[in-house]
């Protein structure tokens, strides 16, 4: 017989259908990149862990970046193209089952951090909290080189996924830091992330949080306490001296590039993020005034101090500053330059997470602080207010278009016609003879985030030599396909 009590689990349901379904469509239409061809080339054996440590070693001393070893090695043995040659919805099967399992990730480990750092234990509280948390990060904006690229999945959001994994594991350890499996967890799961650059940096700045900050008198020994920051500096120096680094950077003409106005470029464009954000996406600003009354409403058994919690909330952006500012720096950026969607896929969930946590530990605050006590009738009346603002200021000026999921319902027969369109390119591709020179002419399709290009234009470059172990747009795709070039023209 149907429970009254779980009512609220079938309308969650519900929810996460309506929020998921819509990335479920474009991701299932999803087509190759560059990198993708690139690491599903046997460049060096046909078993796939020789040429992982291959092609690891390679980056490592001649093309490395943020992405870092761990995903290297994971876009190499994972890579949908090694493993189904790109037949039929292969990719986009193969990139629906990945997200899937790096937002689970990542959603468990944000309820995991609500649940051990406020010590919550209604669960149905926990359920909400993550609820919101995934309709923060999914409906603002849209990440196509992650959600659609295999190449930008392992290093970018794969990495979000364990570093939110490595402080859920923190916090699991500081609850009982008598456990040596949760010490040795914590410690592998923090030194596998720091083999990403981006995630350096937040890794070292939330252990310190909460291990010297909030967990200075938990009794634990200083040599014990220091031992994974010092490990994870380590993996990351070790990611910063990479050869390939500035081979890379020298091949891109930013060798020569500011640290200055790196730091001011990347200043400016989260200051931009963020305000684009409050003007123009009124549904997130009232998606976090509702975790903020939740905090004030529900509290925490953990005492909790506003210096701790401003130390903890600019650690956050100190964290999302430094994974910009790697590719800021990396890439010479100027402030007015094109940014890849990927790099504020990492800017993005750090600040968008990081504020939900932040934002409900103030109102916990403040709960313990003016000792509130909230009606729970209260509680619903304010946050459906927050409902109704962020709803009516959302289609106040048509803002409600920028909805990611309504957004992929408008574009639906657009992306469907992008992906026949190049897999049609493709087809021509396959079918050509070996070693021949494939000139493709067509009238393109309109372009929109959800359906990215396969990596083909219609510059002329030279076929890979036998010593090459990358190329560009069109080499590593007509080496794939065992072509002597492709030129793709579109009008």
């Amino acid at each position: 017989m149907f429970k009254k009590e779980n009512l609220y689990r079938w309308l969650l349901a519900l929810g996460y259908l309506a929020i998921f379904l819509p990335f479920i469509y474009s991701i299932f239409y999803s087509m190759p990149a560059n990198d993708d061809f690139a690491w599903a080339i046997e460049w060096w054996s046909k078993n796939r862990v020789v040429e992982m440590f291959h092609r690891i070693a390679w980056n490592y001393t001649n093309s490395f970046g943020n992405s870092g070893i761990f995903a290297i090695a994971i876009q190499v043995l994972f890579n949908p193209l090694y493993l189904f040659d790109n037949a039929g919805h292969s990719f986009g099967i193969c990139m629906i089952i990945v997200n899937t399992i790096i937002m689970v990730g990542v959603l468990w480990a944000t309820r995991t951090v609500f649940k051990y750092l406020f010590k919550i234990e209604n669960q149905v509280v926990l359920d909400v909290i993550t609820f919101l948390v995934a309709l923060l990060v999914t409906t603002s904006y849209y990440y196509s080189d992650v959600y659609n690229w295999w190449s930008g999945t392992p290093g970018y959001s794969g990495m979000m996924m364990m570093c939110v994994i490595s402080v859920a594991a923190m916090l699991r350890y500081q609850d009982d830091i008598t456990s040596n499996k949760k010490y040795v967890a914590m410690i592998i799961l923090g030194m596998i992330t720091c083999t990403s650059m981006m995630y350096c940096v937040a890794i070292g700045s939330m252990y310190v949080t909460l291990s010297f900050v909030m967990g200075f008198k938990n009794g634990e020994s200083i040599k014990r306490k220091t031992l994974p920051l010092v490990l994870y500096i380590i993996s990351g120096i070790l990611m910063a001296i990479a050869p390939g680094n500035y081979t890379r950077m020298s091949n891109e003409n930013s060798a020569g590039n500011s640290l200055f106005n790196a730091i001011i470029v990347t200043a400016y464009r989260i200051y931009f993020r963020l305000k684009l954000t409050l003007q123009t996406k009124p549904w997130a600003v009232a998606i976090f005034a509702i975790i903020f009354v939740l905090g004030l409403y529900i509290g925490s058994q953990r005492k909790h101090n506003i210096f701790k919690i401003i130390f903890g909330y600019i650690c956050i952006f100190v964290s999302a500053f430094s994974g910009l500012l790697l590719y800021v720096y990396g890439s010479a950026k100027t402030i007015g330059a094109e940014f890849t969607p990927r790099v504020y896929y990492v800017e993005d969930y750090m600040i968008f997470i990081g504020s939900a946590v932040a934002l409900f530990a103030v109102g916990a605050w403040l709960k313990q602080a003016l000792k509130l006590r909230m009606k729970a009738s209260v509680m619903v009346a304010v946050a459906c207010l927050c409902i109704l603002a962020g709803g009516v200021l959302s289609l106040k000026g048509g803002a409600y278009q920028q909805i990611i999921q309504y957004d992929i319902y408008q574009k639906s027969a657009l992306i469907k016609e992008s992906w026949y369109f190049w897999d049609d390119i493709l087809n021509e591709v396959v079918a050509a003879e070996d070693g021949a020179e494939v000139v493709i002419d067509r009238d393109n399709v309109d372009w929109c985030q959800y359906s990215y290009y396969v990596s083909l234009d219609e510059i002329p470059r030279e076929t890979l030599t036998e010593d090459a172990k990358y190329g560009n747009c069109n080499q590593c795709a007509s080496k794939y396909y065992g072509v002597d070039s492709i030129i793709v023209n579109l009008y």
